[in-house]
């Protein structure tokens, strides 16, 4: 799985009051007086109406004092569009929002995707927080604890079809010290409440904040109450890429033991490809191709997170690239040295063949892909016009959110995870030690590598690894410890997929497995 380091977080969050307010649970007494010190506090609520429309603009400003990202917040009621740029890396754009059908997102190109599963669960309790609509039924007193001086009571609130927020209350003014989000959980957050402005006399709101223990802060430069913003402003904007559709015919790819391989042409010149689910930004170029093609540079460079240890990239531009007669336009994609970065790995990408880079999200986000692995070939199709209603295999709702699908599937009959299918990796699992320390996975080792750091420590086989009616027995899978692997999450790679015949539907959020046999 391939990630950018950076942290991308959308801080308006759209929710519904109705799923907020849960039937009447017992309350502690000592909560509700908390809780009510801090509406009195802030003087006012989700429900009472006094924002009826807000627009903000926020800075994110890391700890060397440098801007990283500024965004623009408009929000109507509960619904919103936050648009995040990103100022070192030449002013590109990514969006997040609620039309109130659909939570969205939209990447550096402007594909627009949905979000299902844990992290809408996690941006309705973000939500809850930011907009001062947590609620107050089941509320309980965990503990009183002492911080730089002074004594904070720690309440916690479950919100009703997502997690919890323990909040560190200080009750002498009835401020939120901090928010622990998810407490427990795989999107545990830490939010570090460090000011309140005024945008209304006597309306607090959250003024600025720090996430974790990262050093940056996010910080609310300009607030606008009950201006005006209509629903056309909460959708997504226009993509700056494009694709041309021309043909849903199938053309060949070839799977190999380890790899799915594709041809395409970038900017008029043929290139041999991994086609990677993994590559959860969009499109990756070995540098030695985009250097080839003359794909323009953005002069925008950082590290990305793999498997195996932060690695240099930068950004470019290409015009065109060209697959089974459709064409892909405007196209912003990574390029990374893999003949260097990976010489002592042969980093899934590259095999010491000297492919040309991997393609991922950014064929997948814009577009509907069919894989027919049993005979060979793949066909894309235009989303607008795309009827699911035919296709054969297992239907499945998929979270998209980071850039790669994944699904809930559960380890060996009990242990359940969240399965990220990663077809650029060659093993049938990788998962995280907290797997076994934290979630007690139990598999008989039969090799050992390295004990810390990053790499495999230990691998094995599970004995089975289940998907709805899919039953997978005697899986290999073996342990690493890496950035991008924590908690309950696993790889699922190509030896499992290679079973099937896939369609992806990343506009709608959805994929359908078809057994090979049957």
């Amino acid at each position: 799985m391939w990630r950018m380091s950076a942290r991308l977080f959308a801080a308006a969050i759209a929710i519904s009051t109705i799923a907020l307010w849960a039937a009447p649970v017992q309350a502690d007494d000592q909560a509700q007086a908390l809780l009510a010190k801090h509406r009195a506090f802030v003087g006012w609520q989700l429900a009472d109406g006094t924002f009826k429309t807000l627009r903000l603009e926020r800075e994110y400003v890391n700890q060397k004092g440098i801007v990283m990202e500024r965004s623009l917040e408009q929000r109507i009621g509960l619904l919103y569009r936050n648009t995040n740029t990103y100022p070192k890396r030449a002013n590109t754009t990514d969006e997040a929002g609620f039309t109130g059908n659909v939570f969205w997102r939209s990447d550096i190109n402007g594909f627009t995707t949905p979000i299902y599963g844990d992290l809408a669960k996690y941006r309705v309790c973000v939500a809850a927080l930011l907009n001062e609509g947590l609620p107050s039924d089941g509320a309980t007193l965990l503990r009183s604890v002492t911080e730089d001086g002074r004594s904070i009571e720690v309440v916690h609130v479950p919100v009703r079809g997502a997690d919890a927020v323990d909040l560190s209350i200080d009750p002498a003014t009835g401020a939120i010290v901090t928010a622990v989000v998810d407490p427990g959980g795989d999107y545990e957050t830490t939010f570090h409440i460090l000011s309140y402005a005024e945008p209304i006399p006597t309306k607090k709101v959250i003024g600025s904040y720090r996430i974790d223990d990262e050093g940056g802060i996010f910080t609310y430069t300009k607030i606008e109450p009950n201006v005006d913003i209509s629903g056309a402003d909460l959708h997504p904007s226009t993509p700056t890429a494009s694709w041309a559709f021309a043909s849903s015919k199938p053309f060949p790819i070839e799977l190999t033991p380890t790899r799915i391989i594709v041809h395409a042409t970038v900017d008029g010149t043929k290139g041999t490809f991994i086609l990677d689910t993994g590559a959860s930004e969009g499109i990756i170029l070995n540098k030695s191709f985009a250097d080839k093609v003359g794909a323009r540079e953005l002069n925008v460079h950082g590290n990305t997170l793999t498997l195996y240890e932060p690695t240099p990239i930068e950004l470019r531009k290409v015009d065109t690239i060209e697959m089974g007669g459709n064409t892909l336009s405007n196209m912003i994609v990574e390029a990374v040295d893999f003949n260097n970065a990976f010489a002592d790995k042969d980093y899934r990408g590259l095999d010491g063949k000297n492919y040309d880079g991997l393609i991922g999200y950014g064929l997948f986000a814009g577009a509907i892909v069919r894989m027919d692995l049993g005979a060979g070939t793949m066909a894309i199709d235009d989303p607008g016009s795309f009827d699911s209603s035919g296709e054969r295999g297992l239907p499945l709702l998929v979270d998209i959110a980071d850039g790669t699908p994944a699904v809930p599937m559960t380890v060996d009959g009990s242990i359940a995870v969240k399965a990220y299918f990663d077809s650029g990796d060659p093993d049938t699992v990788i998962f995280s030690p907290d797997l076994i320390f934290k979630y007690h996975l139990s598999m008989g080792t039969k090799l050992e590598g390295a004990a810390g750091g990053y790499g495999m420590i230990a691998c094995g086989t599970l004995d089975k690894l289940t998907l709805g009616p899919i039953v997978y027995t005697a899986v290999d899978a073996c342990e690493r410890k890496t950035d991008v692997m924590s908690g309950r999450n696993i790889l699922v790679g190509l030896d499992f997929l290679r079973h099937f015949n896939i369609t992806f539907d990343y506009p709608h959020g959805r994929l359908f497995l078809q057994p090979l046999h049957q």
